[in-house]
């Protein structure tokens, strides 16, 4: 089966998705991370994204070899990152499954003022993506990160194994 986390900057998603990876001991992919590691930190020009992208797709493929359960996080803003994950999925004869982390405005500008992790995304990146950003018009899960995490690995997990 194959997760794919999703939201704004600073929502929540790759604390989430650590959380969830470690209860239902899935292979967790970041997008941050994969941009890391093929040295794409700062380009964020069309050409870079989709590499990055195409990466975690390779990335997943072969964690689906070791693993019963991937969860790819990202912000998957735009409808055609999410298809080519779920013609990927069809391809692996895969599941997949959406969940859409949300977190109120006044929380994600004071996460992103104060954040040290491994994301370039500031305030300022935030608004862009919201600008741009294409809601999922099929079912998935919505959960708010002002939750408990343990209930949102609760919400999560009886959504995804329902």
């Amino acid at each position: 089966m194959i997760i794919v986390v999703f939201g704004l900057p600073g929502s929540g998603k790759t604390y989430f998705s650590e959380h969830l990876a470690a209860e239902i001991n899935a292979v967790h992919l970041n997008t941050d991370k994969i941009r890391i590691k093929y040295n794409k930190q700062g380009q964020y020009d069309e050409k870079s994204k989709q590499y990055v992208y195409d990466m975690l797709k390779q990335e997943m493929v072969k964690a689906l070899q070791h693993s019963n359960e991937v969860i790819v996080d990202g912000t998957f803003y735009k409808h055609s990152k999410r298809i080519q994950f779920i013609e990927k999925a069809q391809e692996q004869q895969q599941s997949i499954q959406f969940i859409e982390i949300k977190a109120n405005e006044n929380i994600i500008k004071q996460r992103l003022k104060n954040r040290d992790g491994i994301s370039d995304a500031d305030y300022k990146v935030y608004q862009q993506i919201k600008c741009m950003f294409e809601p999922l018009e099929s079912p998935h899960l919505e959960l708010w990160s002002d939750d408990t995490i343990n209930t949102m690995v609760k919400k999560a997990k009886a959504y995804i194994y329902e």
